[in-house]
């Protein structure tokens, strides 16, 4: 048994030392050293190793405190309930802290806070911040010391404990989509890291102990409040800002007039050099200006003038930014950046008395017309003025002369086809595709070239070919309809296409000889030294050329890759019910270069054998009626033509001749 329960001499003396413990306690409080009953406990880290991370919260020893700015103030000065107690272990639950003892000033304003708020009504929710939260608990350092929690360099990673994307959930008052990695990648993180410390971090815009919510009229963030916050170090910029239109609308309460982050952004702040920023010359009158001033509902409801943005995009300025240019004039060469006024401010950058000065900036022999002549109302046109009035003579001009052109042209194309049509007949000729053949082709033309149309006009709307469809009917209900009439004719031929190669003795002689071959390769190569000139032998074609095959393999390839998907966009419903979501994402990219592939091989590949290549312009009239001269038979498929004649007019299944009016062959 302990003698001190015996009420003996060491008995006594243990009861005396903790009535002077005890009074110590109530007096004032004792530093935390050795002798002192709390180090006792606290001190000892192996006592709290069940508690396991909140073991860290209980643990402290002298050297923390020490170091810190409370360093020779009493526990009790802080834990003031613990000035009663008598019995150690004391209980485990004890009263927080009281900060407010001797920050009391303090203490008040964090309480009428937004995290004060939340602090009261969540107690105990790691999201409800305290004081500890972001000063530390007993090894709380000044803010000017760097290893401080409230360092500038180190006060957003503190925030960032709550406000980053990993302390969201559901459930939570933390809404913001990662705020601190946002930050961090902005001009203000670059120059506090760099050393400039006075540069922004969060309290400096938000607030210290006094942070409130946005929508709060008394936040540093409020919308109407925010030029005042950015002002604290951006002061002649401010000053600037209150003077122009933007500043005296936002002091009228006028909420759609932009403050500094609706142009600048909030927490991802770039320097206006940085490509990304939306404020970079690149940027700012497509991406920032435009937000209202292309808006129709706030140029219609301020009686702002339109047609600005665009106005400036068709002019050689918007042009040449758009090419990347960093000299040409964007909005704020003309406008300001901050003090913008309207035209009838005579303190404006573009009144009548000072727009030349403008002009002179870049064009220093700027005069009054010149400043004239690069208006907007001189890019849009007047009713009544010059441009308006040669706008009117040139479009009638290029329509009935370029029109008459291509009329001209086709009628002299269409001379040659039929004099070409009609010399092919007169000649020996012979069936390069049956009439079955003639007819699949001419349904996958016609189905091929509504889909390319239709589908490019959903995904280019503004396209100058594309515009005028709508004019005649092809509205977006009508344009889904003809594109999906369309698709099914297109899977109708595929379909009889295949059954066509696999049923009948005509299909099974077409695909035989379309099969590739290592002949194929070889054929290549010697095409292109002949055609180079590096040879003068020709290679030796057979019915179908590597040309062909590879058109035609890859001709499959894209009507299978392009049925597939366009089904998953057709009926995204009926496949998410067995794949994941991203297979209709992955469609519709497919779908769209597979397109692209597509359309560029027609006209580039296909287009080039069948009409622009010097033999066959202005085309081939195979696709009529699938014969083809013995001509041009010997020319292009020598082979094919020695194997043909080899049976002395009885030609392999398939394929048959014409002599003169007269048909031979199967």
């Amino acid at each position: 048994m302990d003698r001190r329960a015996k009420g003996g001499p060491a008995g006594r003396r243990f009861a005396l030392l903790m009535g002077i413990v005890t009074l110590l306690l109530a007096f004032g409080g004792l530093a935390y050293a050795e002798g002192n009953p709390c180090a006792d406990c606290h001190a000892d880290k192996s006592l709290f190793s069940d508690l396991g991370a909140r073991a860290d919260s209980l643990v402290v020893s002298e050297a923390s405190l020490a170091s810190s700015v409370h360093a020779g103030v009493g526990c009790t000065d802080c834990h003031a309930d613990l000035a009663s107690v008598s019995d150690f272990p004391h209980a485990e639950k004890l009263a927080p802290a009281s900060c407010g003892t001797c920050h009391e000033d303090v203490a008040k304003e964090f309480a009428s806070s937004w995290h004060g708020q939340k602090a009261a009504a969540h107690h105990g929710d790691v999201l409800a911040p305290t004081c500890g939260s972001c000063h530390g608990t007993h090894d709380i350092r000044p803010a000017a010391d760097t290893t401080s929690l409230v360092h500038p360099k180190n006060l957003p990673h503190t925030c960032a404990v709550c406000h980053s994307r990993l302390a969201e959930g559901a459930g939570t008052d933390v809404h913001l989509i990662d705020a601190y990695g946002r930050y961090v990648g902005g001009i203000h993180a670059e120059r506090i890291n760099a050393g400039v410390l006075g540069a922004a971090t969060c309290n400096n815009c938000h607030g210290t102990h006094d942070l409130k919510r946005a929508d709060d009229p008394a936040s540093k963030v409020n919308k109407f409040n925010i030029p005042a916050t950015c002002g604290q170090c951006h002061s002649e910029i401010y000053a600037q800002y209150q003077r122009g239109i933007h500043g005296q609308a936002l002091a009228a309460r006028v909420m759609d007039s932009p403050n500094c982050t609706d142009c600048h952004g909030e927490h991802q702040i770039l320097a206006p050099s940085g490509a990304a920023s939306p404020v970079n010359a690149g940027n700012l009158s497509d991406y920032v200006c435009a937000k209202c001033h292309n808006n129709p509902d706030l140029v219609s409801e301020y009686g702002l003038k339109g047609g600005r943005i665009s106005s400036y995009q068709d002019s050689y300025h918007g042009m040449a930014v758009k090419r990347g240019s960093t000299k040409a004039a964007n909005c704020v060469s003309c406008h300001k950046a901050h003090d913008i006024l309207p035209a009838t401010n005579a303190a404006s950058s573009i009144a009548p008395g000072r727009i030349v000065a403008t002009c002179q900036k870049c064009h220093p022999e700027a005069n009054a017309e010149f400043a004239a002549s690069y208006t907007h109302e001189a890019v849009i046109g007047k009713p009544d003025g010059a441009k308006r009035i040669i706008e009117t003579i040139y479009i009638p001009l290029i329509i009935v002369v370029i029109g008459g052109m291509a009329l001209h042209n086709g009628v002299i194309t269409l001379h040659f086809i039929r004099r070409k049509r009609a010399l092919e007949k007169s000649q020996v000729s012979y069936e390069r595709f049956s009439r079955s053949m003639v007819i699949q082709h001419a349904i996958l033309v016609i189905s091929f070239i509504t889909l390319v149309i239709t589908g490019f006009a959903l995904r280019f709307p503004d396209a100058w070919w594309s515009r005028p469809l709508s004019f005649i009917g092809l509205t977006e209900h009508i344009r889904s309809l003809v594109h999906r009439i369309a698709a099914v004719a297109m899977m109708a031929a595929s379909i009889y296409h295949v059954y066509f190669l696999i049923a009948t003795r005509r299909g099974r002689t077409e695909l035989y000889h379309m099969l590739p071959r290592l002949s194929d390769v070889t054929q290549a190569l010697q095409n292109i030294r002949f055609h180079l000139g590096w040879s003068s032998v020709k290679p030796d074609f057979d019915r179908y050329e590597y040309t062909e095959k590879a058109e035609y393999w890859a001709l499959v390839w894209g009507t299978v890759v392009m049925i597939a998907t366009g089904l998953v966009l057709w009926f995204p419903e009926v496949f998410t019910q067995h794949l994941k979501s991203w297979v209709v994402i992955a469609a519709e990219t497919i779908h769209y270069y597979e397109a692209w592939l597509a359309t560029l091989a027609i006209i580039v590949w296909h287009f080039f054998f069948v009409i622009f290549h010097p033999d066959e312009f202005p085309m081939s009239l195979t696709w009529m009626d699938g014969k083809m001269t013995e001509h041009t038979l010997k020319e292009k498929h020598p082979a094919w033509y020695r194997r043909i004649a080899a049976e002395k007019g009885k030609p392999p299944e398939g394929p048959k001749f014409r002599i003169g009016d007269k048909e031979v062959g199967q």
